[in-house]
C-alpha cells in the first residue's frame, strides 16, 4: 500500500505527475498559473521555511494535486488546503487522504475571510503569477489573522519586494515591510517545475512583527502609499501639488524634514510614516 510519503515523492516526479494528470483528462491552464513543483529538494526547503515554534494551523493557497500539502500536514494540527480549480479536487482529496488534519476547500482564496481559520496562521503557497500582489495586500489587511508567510513567487516580483528605497522599491513590498519582517531566503529555478514556466521564482517568508514600524492609521499609509508611487517621475511636491493650497506641499514637506525634490520610491518607512500622519491632519488621505 503506498504511503503518504511515497504519495509525495511521487507527485515532485514529472512523468509520474503527467501521467497522474493525463489518466483524470486534466490538461493545466496557463491562465490559472498552474505550475506545479517537482523537485523533493525545494519543496524540502518550503517546509523547513514554514516549520517554525508555534505554527500549528496554515492556508495552502493554490493545493493544486497535494504535492506541498502532503508534506506540511505531518507537522500541523490543522491545514486548510484551497484549490480554484475544481478539477484538481478529487486528486488532492485522494493526496491528502493519509492526513484527517487536512479540510480541501475548493474555491477563491481571495474570497475567504481569513477570520474563519482562527489566529495565528501560517500562510503559504506556490503563488500564481497573477494573484501574487492580491495575496499579499489581503494578508497585510487581515493580518490580526496572519503570523506567517511561506511564498514561492516570481523572482522579478520577489526582487522588487525587497529592494530598499531607490528605483526598484516596490508599492508592495514597503507596505508589507510596515507590519512584517520579509526575508528573499533562496533563488528558485524554472527547471523545477511542470510545466515549466517562463521565468524563474524566489522563496519568500514573512514573520508579523511585534509592533508595526508605523504609527499612522492603516488606512493613511495605505493611502500614502498609492499617492506617492502615482506617479514615479513625479518629485513630491508635484504630486502633492493638487492637494494641498498654494505652496502648501513645499511647506509640508519642509516641515517634515523631506526634500520636495525627492520621488516617492526614495522614501523609507519612517519617512512614509510622518508623511501618511500629516496628510491625514490634512484630510488628503
Amino acid at each position: 500500500m503506498e504511503t503518504g510519503g511515497d504519495e509525495c515523492r511521487r507527485l515532485t516526479r514529472p512523468s509520474q505527475l503527467r501521467a497522474l494528470l493525463a489518466r483524470h483528462g486534466i490538461r493545466l491552464r496557463q491562465g490559472l498559473g498552474q505550475h506545479f513543483l517537482v523537485d523533493g529538494n525545494v519543496l524540502s526547503h518550503i517546509v523547513a521555511a514554514a516549520r517554525e515554534p508555534g505554527v500549528k494551523r496554515a492556508v495552502e493557497i493554490g493545493a493544486g494535486v497535494g504535492t506541498l500539502t502532503c508534506a506540511l500536514a505531518p507537522h500541523l494540527e490543522r491545514l486548510w488546503a484551497v484549490e480554484l480549480d475544481p478539477r484538481l479536487i478529487p486528486l488532492l482529496r485522494q493526496t491528502v487522504a493519509p492526513w484527517p488534519q487536512v479540510e480541501v476547500i475548493q474555491g477563491d482564496f481571495l474570497a475567504l475571510p481569513l477570520s474563519r481559520f482562527g489566529e495565528g496562521l501560517l500562510l503559504v503557497g506556490n503563488l500564481p503569477y497573477r494573484i501574487t500582489g492580491p495575496v499579499l495586500l489581503k494578508l497585510i489587511r487581515e493580518r490580526e489573522w496572519v503570523d506567517w508567510g511561506v511564498f514561492l513567487t516570481q523572482l522579478e516580483v520577489a526582487e522588487k519586494l525587497a529592494a530598499p528605497p531607490g528605483p526598484q522599491a516596490s508599492r508592495l513590498g514597503l507596505h508589507i515591510r510596515a507590519y512584517y519582517q520579509l526575508e528573499f531566503l533562496r533563488r528558485v529555478p524554472r527547471t523545477v517545475f511542470f510545466p515549466r514556466p517562463e521565468v524563474d521564482s524566489a522563496l519568500l517568508r514573512l514573520r508579523r512583527l511585534p509592533v508595526p514600524r508605523i504609527s499612522s492609521p492603516p488606512e493613511a499609509f495605505e493611502a500614502t502609499l498609492k499617492l506617492v508611487f502615482s506617479g514615479r517621475r513625479k518629485t513630491l511636491r508635484g504630486l502633492l501639488r493638487d492637494s494641498l493650497p498654494r505652496g502648501g506641499a513645499a511647506e509640508l514637506l519642509e516641515g517634515l524634514g523631506l526634500d520636495p525634490q525627492l520621488r516617492g520610491e526614495a522614501l523609507d518607512i519612517p519617512a512614509l510614516d510622518r508623511l501618511a500622519q500629516a496628510l491625514r491632519e490634512q484630510g488628503v488621505v
